[in-house]
């Protein structure tokens, strides 16, 4: 009987914990999903994405991910050079035509502070998944003027291209073997 009853507060505290997430959407409008990879070894190449979606659960009271999927689409890459971004769709970059978008999917998060988090999720990029860790920045959460609540976040990282055979005939003194990943977004209750 205390067995029962230990697996059924536990269950009710696992479910209750859920019960606080919600579903939130993108304000693309105050989101920007970017980049930035070393060039020649001298200077930085900036650029970003603009066709994007994700689906996020967040718990507002406790400042937790519970759930976060993302699909990029990778003819919207955008560098500020119509040349570079058309060859970066072809077969030595992100084989645009076999693997139309990315997507990024949450396994876990892991909550340093209100402010400070560690999320763990799946990468894939160009029919390449690999396991990556993204520092998390949440910059707050208020209530918008309709009542519903809004939160702004930061994800930043660094994956090797060399670890998702992206460009690997490029060499590293062209293209740094480092991206960065640049993420800032503004979400909405949905």
């Amino acid at each position: 009987m205390k067995k029962i009853f230990l697996s059924s507060i536990l269950a009710f505290s696992l479910l209750g914990s859920a019960a606080f997430a919600k579903e939130f959407t993108l304000d693309k409008s105050h989101t920007n999903v970017g980049f930035k990879i070393k060039h020649l070894q001298i200077s930085n190449v900036n650029g970003s994405f603009k066709d994007y979606n994700a689906m996020i659960d967040f718990d507002p009271k406790t400042f937790e991910f519970k759930k976060l999927e993302a699909t990029i689409k990778v003819s919207s890459v955008n560098t500020e050079n119509q040349t570079r971004d058309n060859h970066l769709l072809q077969d030595d970059f992100f084989k645009a035509k076999k693997y139309p978008d990315m997507t990024f999917v949450m396994k876990k998060y892991e909550k340093i502070s209100n402010e400070k988090g560690k999320m763990t999720g799946v990468l894939t990029i160009a029919g390449v998944s690999k396991e990556v860790v993204l520092d998390t920045e949440i910059g707050g959460v208020i209530k918008a003027k309709d009542g519903k609540e809004k939160v702004g976040f930061a994800l930043n990282g660094l994956i090797k291209r060399s670890d998702f055979k992206f460009a690997s005939s490029t060499s590293t003194i062209t293209l740094s073997d480092d991206i960065k990943l640049i993420i800032e977004a503004e979400v909405l209750e949905k």
